[in-house]
């Protein structure tokens, strides 16, 4: 009980939502029995090829030659969590984890009265291996009345180090299964999942698959169907009906992640997976890629694996707990018990402020309240960056900003909000250590390069608003397609609607046996007297996502422009409603609309020969000249 209270307390530095948040957790607080700090040290038992470390909470045990977790225990109920050991992995075309590291003992809690135990695990690179030419440091940390440890790792790459790269690297744990049986994501994302035992049949793509026995037979399992945008999620995890414990994955920051806060990472599927995330590259995602002769060095973490559990059967107690557990972490980074050259204290960040006046010509309700402002760097696209940094935070109603605990260095100030095309980019922001920065009012007016005539969709840089936005983790939703739209999408301006009458992808169909392109077409009405001096419109085209799509526009047959091979993200058939995303401005002469009468552009996606092939808008806006 103690714990929660005191993570009440720390967290009210977050302001009114985590304040709605903690209000919900103290009520439900009373049935929840969460470790309180107990007076035991942390101990750290060397076993020969393992060591334990242990504060009377939890324990567990590490093996020494690659930092692997062989085994966790919740004390009181002596319970092993783990089906099999948790590793940290990294993938450059192949898999690679840490083999025959060295062991060191970097804070021994002998020598701190208990307080905290250290173990760190490094692998050198031995000149074996071009692809994976990076030293690697595992650290595990257990500190006096945790209910749960923390792990970080620090990946470097030394100047005479060939050329490497890193497509995706995570940490996994996998759950015993007579201890687990539901799965937490988020507030949509809850519910109990068969054993691990359980018979499937794999459907394509290989990670969807049918459950083919026992209470859940038919039911289909994806592990897609559970990646979480990365910006507003800190938590995720298990819980066990009859068992009355929790295991779950807590990040204070995500500031090592890559590709922003729109990103889509793993977080926990069937059977008993649950994962952190250090290097995404599904949906799109950008690896680390490091050239030959440069010196780079990048921390991932601290995350926290954290244990709860209840004396009641109420399963939302654990989750409500592991929320507030994470809202409290959030509260104490940066980590003042890290000390690492990778890792700067927050004696050294800044506090970067500002505000956001957005105003927008043609729209009066235009609003910056909520939204995404971020420092990252002032190249490439911040989706594809992976090397360094980036740091997001929301914007209040009023569009003002406050960024804690920057590094040092040189960033582009970058923003986005629902309602508005394009984004904002303000270069040359430059923060030194332990400095408050503040940029003042930010103008932001977004271009247009006439008046809207119409448009579909709403800027969200996601297909959510159109027909099955609303329920697209499904898989082989691609094949309803030809049902839904038997004759292909006709979208009539001012009589059709997005919910219904535009689909959320543009794929392919079946034919005679092959996957072939579609064509859509939007029929609007012109004004029957056309500007004065002629000139040119614009169809402004953001893509929500794309995958190795070939599209082709044209104005009332009229062939106005190819976009060529559009995006790599994969979004549909990994069951997304967006993956990376794009935009495009269509250029045309005004004189190929027809005043007075009805107007067709057609959107001709060629590329076929698989399901996969498509793309996903966001919106679509034809502007013309005043």
């Amino acid at each position: 009980m103690g714990e929660v209270a005191g993570q009440v307390a720390n967290t009210a530095v977050r302001g009114a939502a985590t304040a709605v948040l903690l209000a919900v957790i103290c009520a439900r607080t009373a049935r929840t029995a969460v470790a309180a700090a107990p007076a035991e040290k942390v101990v750290c038992r060397d076993k020969g090829a393992t060591v334990v470390l242990d504060n009377g909470v939890v324990s567990f045990e590490i093996e020494k030659r690659n930092g692997d977790v062989k085994a966790l225990t919740l004390h009181g109920r002596q319970t092993q969590l783990l089906a099999e050991p948790a590793y940290l992995d990294w993938n450059t075309g192949r898999d690679h984890h840490i083999d025959r590291g060295e062991f060191h003992l970097a804070a021994d809690p002998a020598r701190s009265g208990g307080e905290m135990a250290e173990v760190v695990i490094t692998r050198t690179w031995r000149n074996a291996e071009a692809d994976n030419a990076y030293d690697v440091a595992l650290h595990h940390v257990l500190r006096r009345g945790d209910s749960g440890f923390y792990t970080y790792a620090v990946f470097k790459h030394r100047k005479d180090y060939p050329a490497t790269g890193i497509g995706q690297s995570r940490f996994v744990f996998r759950l015993r299964d007579e201890v687990f049986d539901f799965i937490n994501v988020d507030e949509q994302r809850r519910h109990p999942m068969p054993p691990s035992n359980t018979p499937v049949e794999v459907l394509g793509p290989k990670e969807s698959m049918r459950f083919s026995a026992g209470p859940f037979k038919g039911e289909i399992t994806d592990k897609y169907h559970y990646f979480a945008d990365t910006g507003d999620h800190f938590v995720h995890g298990w819980t066990g009906t009859n068992s009355r414990i929790g295991c779950w994955m807590i990040s204070a920051s995500n500031e090592d992640h890559n590709g922003g806060p729109t990103a889509q990472h793993n977080t926990a599927h069937w059977p008993r997976l649950m994962f952190h995330i250090l290097t995404d590259g599904h949906y799109g995602g950008a690896g680390v890629d490091i050239p030959a002769g440069q010196q780079w060095e990048k921390i991932y973490g601290p995350w926290m694996v954290y244990v709860n559990t209840t004396t009641s059967a109420d399963r939302d107690a654990l989750w409500a707990d592991a929320k507030a557990k994470a809202a409290s972490e959030r509260a104490a980074w940066p980590y003042a018990w890290v000390h690492d050259p990778a890792y700067p204290p927050a004696s050294e960040r800044a506090t970067v402020r500002g505000k956001l006046l957005l105003t927008d010509a043609q729209d009066p309700h235009a609003s910056a309240a909520g939204a995404w402002v971020g420092l990252a760097a002032p190249t490439p696209d911040w989706q594809r960056q992976s090397n360094g940094y980036q740091l997001w935070v929301h914007a209040d109603a009023d569009g003002s900003f406050t960024i804690p605990a920057v590094r040092d260095g040189d960033y582009t100030l970058y923003a986005f909000v629902p309602g508005v095309m394009d984004e904002l980019k303000h270069a040359d922001v430059h923060v030194t250590p332990g400095q408050t920065l503040d940029l003042g009012p930010i103008d932001w007016k977004p271009p247009h390069f006439g008046r809207t005539l119409w448009q579909i969709g709403t800027p969200d840089r996601t297909a959510k608003e159109f027909r099955h936005g609303d329920d697209y983790r499904q898989w082989g939703l691609w094949r309803a397609y030809p049902t839904d739209f038997p004759d292909g999408v006709n979208f009539v301006i001012g009589k059709s609607h997005e919910r219904t009458d535009w689909n959320f992808a543009q794929g392919t169909v079946e034919k005679d046996g092959q996957w072939v392109g579609t064509t859509w077409k939007i029929l609007f009405d012109f004004p029957s007297q056309p500007p004065p001096g002629g000139g040119q419109a614009v169809l402004r085209i953001a893509f929500a996502a794309a995958h190795n799509s070939d599209l082709y526009v044209a104005v009332n047959g009229a062939r106005v422009a190819r976009l060529g091979r559009i995006g790599e993200d994969n979004a549909l058939a990994r069951a997304g409603i967006h993956g990376q995303y794009h935009q495009h401005d269509v250029k045309f002469d005004v004189s190929l609309l027809k005043p007075g009468a009805q107007n067709i552009i057609a959107l001709e996606q060629r590329a076929g020969g698989s399901p996969a092939k498509m793309v996903m808008y966001d919106c679509l806006r034809l502007e013309v000249p005043q």
